[in-house]
């Protein structure tokens, strides 16, 4: 595939409406969260903003091989959950079949497979007892059915992670989980202590040292770099390293000040067309220089490179971050909200309180709607938010943030939009007393910069 045609297929490529409506919600919600998340409270967590990672069967396509029926324990598994990585290490036998069984409060649990490719661990269990069941809501503490920890526990020490839901067999049930090593430096072999704390509600404490032998890796060395705006916005490869499932990619970005919590979204293929499926980015570094912002990148693709590739064409965009902006209500309308970074405004039109519902009438303005998508808009409109204005400085997460239904949108074409917010405790509401929080991020999010491509020689 040529330059120009490769460019073209970049341009048509199409993403399912639901892939933007997630990553504007986790953009939303991510900015608000600062903390690192621990993995038994969630289903699973990644480094990179507004992606979360669930295994769920049927989730990710990868193709079937007869290696599947060789080893019907292990293969099923892999079927089932329809895990990319473990089938692309099947496939070429490199997953480690195991037997660790640990046994607490009338449960065994058996860890069968694990494997360890680039940065990424992954692990399969079955368990086994008469009170294991997932029939009953009352024994289901989380989605997944089960809880874990690594390490001693201390949430500090968690990695990202993701899990699938636990699956009934025969004889049990089961599930994978896979992990990422955030350390910059990968170990070549490792034991992992992982510990199950609860599974379909029953607590208890099933311990494992999981042996690992990193799976050997190929690194190839770059210097490539595209630069934007001067030496302002720049990206620069550092190294490819090719595992057999998986490819990291490691890179340095610069930003200004201003825009030290932009990010660069890259898209990747090789020469033949084939696209790198991502996965997530971790940022290992961050300093500054002089009126600058570095930060040093991992980014996990969770495909391998065709041994056939002779170059990689990166394509890198700027996604441009900014923190919400707060409003009082106390005040006249019409008022405007003004982005403090960019040229988006909305113009408050009205606001009315009608009995337990206060209505907020707006227009979005400064938008190039030739650039963001509607439904984008849509996203921003929808995460317009009411916020006591004494609690601005200690909100976390949407923990005092009120959320309206879906934004309505005006039958006049001009970005009019109403957001009906359902009041509580109405005796003690005085609209006066709250601020909008507006989140124009989401809108800034939608509008990349592109910056030139970059080639990566893979022969070197």
């Amino acid at each position: 595939m040529n330059k120009k045609q490769l460019d073209k297929e970049l341009s048509e490529i199409e993403v399912p409406n639901e892939v933007f409506d997630a990553i504007d919600k986790g953009i939303a919600r991510g900015r608000m969260e600062k903390k690192k998340i621990n993995s038994k409270k969630i289903i699973g967590t990644i480094s990179s903003v507004a992606a979360v990672s669930f295994l769920a069967s049927g989730l990710i396509f990868a193709p079937m091989t007869n290696v599947l029926a060789s080893v019907p324990l292990i293969g099923s598994i892999y079927e089932k959950f329809s895990l990319q990585i473990g089938h692309e290490l099947l496939e070429s036998n490199l997953i480690t079949q195991l037997n660790q069984e640990a046994t607490s409060n009338g449960v065994d649990i058996t860890l069968t497979s694990a494997y360890y490719d680039g940065n990424v661990i992954g692990i399969t269990f079955k368990a086994k007892g008469e009170r294991v069941s997932l029939d009953s809501d009352g024994d289901k503490e989380t989605e997944s059915g089960y809880n874990f920890h690594l390490f001693d526990g201390v949430e500090q020490n968690q990695w990202s992670s993701a899990m699938t839901q636990l699956e009934e067999t025969e004889d049990g049930y089961e599930a994978a989980i896979e992990f990422y090593n955030p350390n910059a430096n990968l170990p070549k072999d490792y034991t992992l202590p992982f510990t199950l704390t609860s599974i379909t509600g029953i607590k208890g404490n099933w311990k494992f040292d999981i042996p690992l032998e990193q799976i050997p890796l190929e690194t190839i060395n770059s210097d490539a770099e595209s630069i934007f705006n001067g030496q302002d916005n720049s990206l620069k490869m550092e190294s490819v390293v090719k595992g057999k499932a998986t490819t990291l990619l490691n890179y340095k970005t610069t930003f200004p000040l201003v825009g030290e919590d932009d990010d660069i979204r890259i898209t990747v293929f090789d020469n033949e067309g084939n696209r790198l499926s991502k996965n997530h980015a971790d940022v290992l570094v961050t300093e500054q220089d002089g009126g600058l912002a570095i930060k040093e990148v991992r980014e996990l693709f969770s495909s391998k490179i065709n041994e056939e590739a002779k170059f990689l064409i990166v394509q890198p965009e700027i996604i441009r971050n900014e923190e919400d902006t707060f409003k009082s209500l106390n005040q006249k309308t019409p008022f405007m909200v003004e982005s403090n970074r960019f040229d988006y405004k909305i113009r408050i039109n009205s606001l009315k309180q009608n009995g337990n519902q206060l209505i907020l009438d707006y227009n979005v303005q400064n938008v190039n709607t030739d650039a963001i998508r509607k439904d984008s808009i849509q996203n921003f409109a929808n995460f317009i938010m009411l916020i006591k204005s004494e609690d601005i400085q200690r909100r976390k997460m949407l923990e005092y943030e009120i959320r309206s239904n879906q934004a309505e949108v005006m039958a006049d074409g001009s970005l009019h939009y109403q957001s009906i917010f359902n009041i509580e405790n109405l005796d003690k509401f005085d609209y006066r007393d709250y601020s909008l929080t507006v989140p124009f991020g989401i809108l800034s999010a939608n509008e990349p910069i592109k910056m030139n491509q970059i080639i990566v020689d893979l022969n070197k």
